[in-house]
């Protein structure tokens, strides 16, 4: 490569060919402040060599590479909304079989919830240390699987168990998917995150017709008189609901053979690696990278001269081998908390999904008991229920879709996940003070608006506040509280014989979910107008 070949070279790599753009100069401080909060999580090598990965990304732009990876992670995103909707759909119906009270039939709930926060953690640490790709196929096939397996539970104890493993198997799955996808964007692209949480509307809604479908034409109406023979919808609905999993799980693997994460590659020191897959994302979008590993290399040979003027041991390079118990220590999650800032950040948004966790399933995973407990007496009154329902999960798609527009808006993420979170408690307020059913039915579908877009924006800030050495395990805390606000809601109903009849659990769910939107405005960091690390 010639002299002048390299200083144009140079001069397209110090370019920020597409940036987002910023309002004034303000704004621009503000991000260079969030930047430098949570820089101070990573190591200065992977700080300048991820900024050169970041620009080269945005160089290159979005095109297939992306897109057919934003139709494989929603897949996933589609399948992790199955389960819950799934247990709460069928679980019904499975009491009555089983002859089970209705005070007991949160357990399934529980069940799932107590998968999913294991699930999270275990997954999301795994995808730090071994890589994206494995976590990311893994946990469809392990869902799918278990829910044919729990179309043939005996008893109800054994439905809770394999209800259990299901959200064991998809507990990484959408933290996972969402760090995949975001660490192939380019920065000014980044608001496609939010716009994936359509998928896991589409999810909902796709488990609801089917059990409309099914449970509607294949159930008993009376644990009087409910034996199996009779009550085979629910198992319908989990043999269809698991072979959908399975295939989408196949078409996963079959339509593209899905490469590491650039940035977990760069986070492990394999410079080489790096390049190879900037490469393979240009040549798919019909673009050219100029990027090489000369370009990491320079990056080394500063680190060392300042060190070496500073008299210290200089860092740089492949990170050290460690054991399996050092990669899933205490050390590992302890960047996240690196400094007075960025600690009071991450464990104020882990809080907020602990929160949104607690407050989301007493309204959304007890809607279809609700309903079906308040409109059990005729046919036409369940057939009314599935219809309240599946207009509450149709209007969760183009809630998404106002989120992603919300969240690139000025007021940014944070003020895009405040307001959504704040009205998603007061249309709950509104609901559980209504009487009528025309009002029932209008509230419901507004909440599902604003929870759809709450949860688009909240599924998009939090990855990109971690950076990709700790992403996944960051975002797996965050999932696993979420999971551990999911496991007290399901007691609550349990407490009270009449939890379940009356609106209790929904006052509960409006007042939290305002609590967490005002929470949501002390967060000192703002990722919209910056690339993730």
């Amino acid at each position: 490569m010639s002299v002048s070949d390299k200083e144009e070279k140079n001069s397209i790599r110090d370019t920020e060919v597409v940036t987002p753009k910023v309002a004034d100069e303000s704004e621009v401080s503000s991000t260079n402040e969030d930047n430098s909060i949570l820089e101070a999580s990573v190591s200065k090598v992977y700080a300048r060599k991820v900024g050169i990965l970041n620009r080269e990304l945005s160089r290159i732009g979005i095109g297939w590479y992306q897109w057919r990876l934003f139709i494989l992670a929603g897949i996933g995103w589609t399948a992790d909304n199955f389960w819950a909707t799934l247990n709460s759909q069928a679980v019904y119906q499975v009491g009555l079989e089983y002859n089970v009270s209705t005070e007991q039939l949160p357990w399934g709930a529980m069940g799932l919830a107590i998968g999913l926060c294991i699930g999270a953690v275990f997954w999301s640490a795994l995808s730090d240390h071994v890589g994206r790709r494995f976590s990311f196929n893994i946990t469809l096939v392990i869902g799918g699987v278990v829910a044919l397996m729990a179309a043939g539970a005996p008893t109800f104890p054994a439905y809770c168990v394999f209800v259990t493993f299901i959200g064991f198997g998809m507990g990484g799955n959408l933290p996972i998917d969402g760090t995949l996808f975001l660490e192939f964007l380019p920065g000014e692209w980044q608001w496609l995150l939010t716009l994936l949480s359509i998928w896991w509307a589409l999810g909902q809604l796709v488990v609801t017709l089917l059990a409309w479908a099914l449970i509607t034409n294949f159930s008993c109406s009376s644990a009087d008189n409910c034996p199996a023979s009779s009550n085979l919808g629910w198992r319908y609905l989990y043999y269809a609901t698991g072979g959908i999993a399975l295939l989408m799980a196949i078409a996963r693997v079959a339509t593209m053979r899905l490469d590491e994460s650039p940035k977990y590659l760069l986070a492990q020191g394999d410079d080489r690696a790096v390049v190879k897959m900037v490469h393979i994302i240009a040549k798919t979008n019909g673009k050219e990278s100029t990027l090489s590993e000369e370009d990491f290399k320079a990056v080394d040979d500063e680190i060392i001269q300042e060190a070496e003027q500073r008299g210290e041991e200089p860092s740089t390079g492949t990170p050290p081998k460690q054991t399996l118990w050092q990669k899933y220590s205490v050390t590992h999650i302890a960047p996240l908390f690196s400094s007075p800032k960025l600690a009071f950040n991450t464990s104020l948004i882990i809080f907020i999904w602990f929160l949104i966790g607690l407050s989301y399933p007493l309204f959304n995973a007890f809607l279809p008991l609700w309903l079906r407990l308040h409109n059990i007496s005729t046919a036409a009154g369940i057939d009314q229920s599935f219809r309240q329902y599946i207009g509450y999960a149709v209007l969760g798609i183009p809630g998404s879709a106002i989120g992603a527009y919300l969240s690139t808006l000025r007021f940014g993420r944070k003020g895009a996940l405040s307001l959504t979170t704040i009205l998603s408690g007061v249309f709950i307020f509104l609901f559980a003070a209504t009487k009528s059913s025309e009002q029932v039915v209008a509230f419901n579908c507004v909440t599902s608006i604003t929870t759809g877009a709450m949860y688009g924006v909240l599924y998009a800030y939090t990855p990109e506040v971690f950076p990709a050495p700790q992403r996944g395990t960051g975002s797996g805390l965050a999932a696993a509280a979420n999971r551990l606000g999911g496991i007290i809601a399901s007691i609550i109903p349990m407490s009270s014989n009449a939890a379940l009849t009356t609106t209790v659990p929904f006052w509960i769910a409006a007042a939290l979910f305002t609590l967490a939107g005002v929470l949501v405005i002390a967060l000192p960091v703002e990722s919209r107008g910056r690339r993730a690390l």
